[in-house]
């Protein structure tokens, strides 16, 4: 936009003191040439297209000296480049038009000229401070995200790191609970059905029946508490997530997308799986990376952990084989993972394509 102002207010300025100077029928024929030379110049964004019109200009003023005018339009896009240096074949055509203009008119062409080298740079200058402040800007607007996007994962992992680290207090608590409270209402228990059995008195008797009944209530109902405080405290994504960063094997992605964890058997399987399928990878896989994944869909779960590991061709036929059968032997482990699959109904099959994936899905409806 600035290159058009500056061309604009050169060619206005050319041409008033052309016209001045040109009052014939044909002046108007080298402000049209001029204006078309300039807009091509525009047009074709090119140093090539540049110099090959301000030669074609300079020779032009050589066979008709009342264009040199308009040299500062000209020469305006080659102001500024390596190329500048042709400014000085201008010099054949001043001289050859000489005795065509008056000083005066030479003399304000030669002020143009200056203007037009003074305004080339001018807009270079700008050009190069808008293109610093843009990729100041850019680089500004990205690192502002980068800090966004870090400040948002320190939240989440101290967020995680919290619920965790709730979730072991939690699960302590219920243990201390269940070995200091529940073992002295045990031998409460014990001590009252022993008075039960020599106590003859049955007035006696029936308060300590009562009181038999209430601490086994009290005992049944902290049983209980302690149960569900057990369960709540196992985090399945903080669980497999632990078990994610502890492979260091090779690299490893972990996905996760479950809103409704399962039951705690289930929970229990699930890592218990994992933990099997990365010690399977440490122990019998060459594989450079491993993902795991957990899906949560309408009627079941669905695991699958992959890893681009080779296979030799025995190994492949032998698995072919038992996942056809789905029957799996010691090696490897999988009859573990078919045995825990199995367990909740669900399905286990092999993926041998591009490496080795194992393919898990299990129906929530469990009523196992």
């Amino acid at each position: 936009m600035n290159i058009i102002f500056d061309k604009l207010l050169l060619l206005v300025s050319c041409s008033v003191l052309y016209i001045f100077n040109d009052n014939t029928v044909f002046a108007i024929i080298p402000v049209i040439l001029a204006i078309l030379l300039s807009c091509l110049s525009v047009y074709f964004d090119d140093t090539r297209v540049h110099i090959a019109i301000s030669i074609f200009f300079i020779f032009l003023c050589i066979f008709v000296p009342e264009y040199i005018i308009f040299y500062p339009l000209m020469l305006y896009d080659i102001f500024h480049t390596k190329y500048q240096i042709n400014v000085f074949l201008s010099v054949i055509p001043l001289i050859n038009s000489y005795q065509s203009f008056s000083a005066a008119v030479l003399s304000l062409t030669a002020v143009l000229l200056a203007i037009s080298y003074l305004l080339k740079y001018k807009t270079n200058r700008l050009n190069l401070l808008i293109t610093e402040y843009n990729e100041l800007r850019d680089s500004s607007t990205e690192m502002s995200m980068q800090l966004k996007e870090k400040n948002r994962s320190i939240l989440k992992n101290q967020d995680d790191e919290i619920n965790l680290a709730a979730l072991n207090e939690r699960n302590r608590i219920s243990r201390e609970i269940h070995d200091s409270i529940g073992h002295m209402l045990s031998r409460a228990l014990l001590q009252i059905g022993a008075l039960l059995t020599i106590t003859k008195d049955e007035v006696v008797k029936e308060g300590l029946t009562d009181l038999k009944a209430s601490i086994s209530a009290g005992m049944d109902h902290i049983r209980s508490s302690i149960h569900q405080m057990y369960d709540e405290s196992i985090d399945l994504y903080a669980q497999i997530e632990h078990l994610v960063k502890e492979f260091t094997f090779c690299g490893i992605h972990f996905e996760y997308d479950i809103n409704n964890p399962p039951l705690l058997p289930m929970r229990h399987s699930m890592i218990a799986i994992v933990k099997e399928a990365l010690a399977n990878v440490m122990k019998h896989s060459n594989a450079t990376k491993v993902t795991v994944i957990f899906r949560e869909h309408p009627a079941m779960y669905q695991i699958i952990i992959k890893d681009n590991g080779s296979l030799e061709d025995q190994k492949r036929k032998e698995l072919l084989k038992s996942n056809e059968k789905q029957e799996y032997g010691e090696g490897m482990g999988l009859r573990n993972i078919s045995d825990r699959v199995k367990g909740f109904n669900g399905n286990l099959n092999l993926i041998l394509d591009n490496g080795f994936t194992l393919f898990i899905s299990i129906p929530k409806d469990n009523k196992i």
